[in-house]
């Protein structure tokens, strides 16, 4: 869901911390009321770390194969406006390459590398979020150790 543009954008803020929060929660449905349970911190990090790799894994498959198959180029579309705003800006020559790729063969080895790497990053930071704001909740409201 999180290639559709306006969703993109609440995807790191709102959806990835819904999904950590939505991984502890069920982690804990799964494990409470057996003779050693324990819930800590470290699960909530975890969980989300995992959650967050998992997410940003299909996140920037789905956003390559959706660049490659639009008639859109987000690089180029991003140089325009940044030109727009800051005109003294150089662009880097590797950046004219990625629109390059992308134009001719509708793939950037690049880019999608790049897409990657980002949401790995920013995905497992904002479901690690998620995760340890669903434990605070869980370990408040049952008053559970």
């Amino acid at each position: 869901i999180s290639i559709i543009p306006i969703i993109q954008a609440l995807s790191c803020c709102l959806f990835v911390p819904l999904a950590g929060g939505l991984g502890i929660y069920l982690y804990f449905k799964q494990t409470y009321g057996s003779p050693d349970f324990r819930i800590e911190f470290s699960d909530a990090l975890i969980m989300g770390l995992l959650i967050g790799l998992i997410s940003g894994f299909f996140d920037a498959i789905f956003q390559t194969i959706m660049i490659s198959i639009s008639n859109v180029n987000p690089v180029e579309d991003a140089i325009f406006i940044i030109q727009q705003y800051l005109s003294e800006l150089e662009i880097p020559s590797i950046i004219n390459d990625i629109v390059k790729d992308i134009t001719e063969h509708r793939f950037s080895l690049l880019l999608s590398i790049l897409i990657f790497f980002n949401n790995l990053i920013i995905n497992s930071i904002f479901a690690t979020i998620g995760g340890m704001i669903g434990i605070s909740i869980i370990k408040k409201r049952l008053n559970v150790s």
